[in-house]
């Protein structure tokens, strides 16, 4: 994990929850706003994934190096149900090594895109990243997808993941957990920000009445 990750301050003061204020992801009082552009690795990130265009090569049959792989476990996942999708896409994406930037690309952090994961491996926003690009091509919706970018009070250090929405609950996809799990029983994060490539929310530890 990157040091830049950290770009959004962790609010970590109580406050009444107010009018349009939602409860929710890990119990945070979540505040989204429309506007991406706070979060420049990820606009940049997203920039390039669209100009990779990994799922159209591959649909025209002009997949690159190991990328052939992927898409054809999106065949087989495709017929399944959201929630096998789900298990299937995080174990699929856990195989690979973890990798340091300073160790891939030779600098402090770098959010790579869905084909350069699967060439090279990479850390835990790139975890994340594949997760939400393999998601969004079996046809998931883009609400129901946000990377989460965590302080992980057991290790101290920074953190992401992928969260996914599944029938009203919020599970949590993570490179250090083979299975999902639903966000209530993951109590050693908490959250700095999320994004997806339309919302950016930031949270608010709610106080006790």
């Amino acid at each position: 994990m990157g040091r830049f990750l950290i770009l959004l301050p962790l609010l970590v003061f109580a406050v009444l929850p107010l009018p349009g204020w939602a409860s929710g992801l890990f119990g945070m009082i979540e505040i989204q706003m429309d506007r991406i552009e706070s979060i420049p690795k990820w606009v940049r990130a997203l920039e390039r994934i669209r100009a990779e265009n990994m799922f159209g090569l591959c649909k025209r049959g002009d997949c690159p190096a190991k990328r052939d792989a992927w898409y054809a476990e999106l065949a087989e996942w495709r017929g399944m149900s959201a929630e096998e999708q789900m298990v299937r896409v995080n174990r699929w994406v856990n195989r690979f090594d973890y990798i340091t930037d300073d160790d891939n690309w030779g600098m402090s952090d770098y959010w790579e895109t869905p084909g350069e994961f699967i060439q090279r491996s990479g850390d835990c926003e790139d975890y994340a990243i594949l997760k939400y690009y393999t998601l969004r091509a079996l046809g998931w919706p883009e609400s129901a997808l946000r990377m989460v970018v965590v302080h992980d009070a057991v290790r101290d250090i920074p953190h992401a993941v992928l969260a996914v929405e599944l029938e009203g609950q919020n599970y949590i996809l993570d490179n250090l957990a083979t299975e999902p799990l639903r966000d209530e029983y993951v109590r050693q994060y908490t959250p700095y920000y999320a994004v997806n490539a339309r919302s950016r929310w930031v949270f608010v530890k709610p106080a006790r009445r």
